[in-house]
């Protein structure tokens, strides 16, 4: 990759054989570590008695998924300086991921109780979305040392989100690609974060009617992390959060970068320098849908991993990273976690 430093050498330890061997990180999935906690199928988290936990997160289920792929991967994550952050770590590190950005903090490792029945899901998190933002952006490292620099699921916390925008702009001059995941989290974004149509605060204006004091500030930073970005996919869900649409959003992004933007099982679109194309999943019917869009994420970001920046912006090449995209969240559905 022209310009682009070498991959750092990762310890990366088997819990198995109690080995470790060196291994190359070539995507850094940025954003939230937690657990997934499991109802058994069919049962309600009301009546649930037992639950059986899952390494959870967009951060850890790319990561993961991409390791599963052949990608070697690594998170930058705040957990808990507790049992349940130290135990995460290990699981993620007995899964090949590189967890040597994985700070532990003060912030309570974050928790999501999970229902599925009839292939739906049903959620219930105990999380400290503010102060996990803050530990995070402190947890950011000074150099990146990877192909590509993948963020998930980042709150607009004020002061927290800027940080986050200047270490992808960091990343870029470094020669990293730039992948963002929306991930929107409302009821993890603070009441300021959600202003209403931030696609139309431009720099310097006034936040929208209503949205109260320093109500932008979170959304614009939100805007100035997607402007670092090679590649950025959300979900339709995730642009009625933002307030905006799929045109507007290409809008704000560089002249360079994709927008993919999925709808269930409906058609992807696709919004490149050259256009617009749509691109179909194959029907699948999921036994699981908790994280399918992380392994999108993964299905795109292994087919785009050792591509030279600039080739990015290929569109051939990124609907086939599109469509390795639904081939992989389509696997990943079909089966349980739980």
């Amino acid at each position: 990759m022209p310009g682009h430093a070498p991959s750092r050498g990762a310890a990366i330890v088997d819990h198995k054989t109690r080995q470790t061997r060196i291994e190359p990180t070539e995507v850094i999935c940025v954003g939230e570590a937690l657990w997934d906690l499991y109802a058994p199928e069919g049962i309600p988290l009301e009546q649930a008695k037992l639950l059986r936990r899952v390494p959870g997160g967009g951060a850890v289920n790319t990561a993961m998924a991409l390791a599963r792929l052949g990608v070697p991967s690594g998170v930058c994550a705040a957990l808990g300086d507790d049992a349940l952050g130290r135990g995460l770590r290990d699981e993620v590190a007995a899964a090949g991921v590189d967890v040597g950005r994985l700070a532990l903090g003060a912030a309570r490792t974050g928790l999501m109780l999970v229902a599925i029945a009839r292939g739906e899901a049903r959620f219930a998190g105990y999380r400290q979305g503010e102060l996990e933002a803050r530990e995070l952006a402190a947890a950011l490292p000074a150099r990146w040392q990877a192909r590509v620099v993948h963020f998930t699921g980042i709150a607009p916390v004020r002061g927290a989100i800027g940080a986050i925008a200047r270490a992808a702009a960091a990343a870029r001059r470094e020669g990293c690609a730039v992948s963002i995941d929306v991930n929107a989290r409302p009821r993890m974004w603070p009441r300021a974060g959600r202003a209403a149509a931030p696609a139309r605060v431009g720099a310097g204006a006034a936040a929208p009617a209503g949205a109260g004091a320093g109500a932008g500030d979170g959304v614009r930073g939100c805007f100035r992390l997607f402007a670092q970005a090679d590649l950025v996919k959300c979900s339709t869900g995730d642009l009625e959060v933002l307030g905006t649409t799929a045109r507007a959003l290409r809008e704000r992004l560089r002249p360079e970068a994709t927008l993919v933007v999925t709808d269930g099982a409906r058609a992807t679109l696709v919004l490149g320098p050259e256009g617009e194309r749509a691109v179909a999943p194959r029907p699948v019917r999921p036994l699981d849908p908790t994280g399918a869009g992380d392994a999108f994420c993964a299905g795109m970001l292994a087919s785009l991993a050792w591509e030279a920046r600039a080739r990015w912006a290929d569109p051939a090449l990124m609907l086939r990273a599109v469509a390795r995209g639904h081939d992989v969240a389509r696997a990943w559905v079909r089966r349980k976690r739980g």
